[in-house]
């Protein structure tokens, strides 16, 4: 019965050329439409620059270190350990596209013990997080902070273990997608456990209290994909 119905059509579709291109027509509209609707899930769109994952990203930077407060390290009457001097460290982080990041960074700095040290030394190992500003441009500012530990002594032997805290300001400039330069200032608030120094026989950080340093900071930020 089907099979003879069907056959009845097509032999009235031939007999009638218009009816016949009117049947291909919509045949055609409507294995498009299938088409469409199949293949919807194929051309779905990306998801939202915000959705996507962190990047990863590498920084290398030089220091230079101005002491502010040093009271706790520096007694009065005694010579300083804690002068001025430079520093180099570097930084491992996760950059999500809405410019929140969170990174783990290692960084020593080589100062002027003032004939008390040869050399004083300050090694950190910080937890730190950032937020960049107008990713949609070449030039981003950024904010930050930083919690860590230290080790203070002369030349790597370490005398006194402690606490950071660094906040941060800077910019960034991007060079290629996937470098920029970036130069920031920060100030780190730190404290140390008691020692004494052999040189001269000075209890140092006897009572609690903060030391503190201004940073002026330039590196470079490497990242595996762009920047943005």
């Amino acid at each position: 019965m089907g099979l003879s119905t069907t056959a009845k059509a097509l032999r009235l579709e031939n007999r009638n050329p218009a009816a016949s291109l009117r049947f291909c027509g919509l045949l055609l509209l409507a294995l498009h439409a299938l088409g469409g609707v199949a293949g919807a899930d194929d051309h779905a769109p990306p998801p939202p620059p915000d959705d996507h994952p962190p990047r990863i990203t590498g920084e290398v930077h030089l220091d230079v270190v101005l002491p502010i407060a040093t009271r706790p390290l520096c007694p009065t009457g005694s010579g300083c350990v804690f002068g001025g001097g430079g520093g180099i460290g570097g930084m491992l982080e996760w950059r999500w596209p809405r410019g929140q990041t969170v990174g783990l960074g290692y960084d020593v700095w080589f100062l002027d013990g003032n004939g008390v040290h040869e050399l004083s030394t300050l090694q950190s190992l910080r937890a730190v997080t950032r937020r960049f500003f107008l990713r949609d441009r070449q030039v981003h500012p950024y904010l930050g902070a930083s919690l860590g530990v230290l080790l203070f002594g002369e030349a790597f032997r370490h005398r006194a273990v402690g606490g950071l805290v660094d906040l941060l300001l800077g910019i960034e400039s991007e060079i290629t997608p996937t470098l920029s330069f970036v130069v920031g200032v920060a100030v780190r608030l730190f404290t140390t456990s008691r020692f004494t120094s052999r040189s001269d026989d000075v209890v140092r950080s006897g009572r609690f209290g903060l030391d503190s340093a201004a940073l002026l900071q330039v590196g470079l930020i490497l990242s595996e994909r762009g920047l943005r």
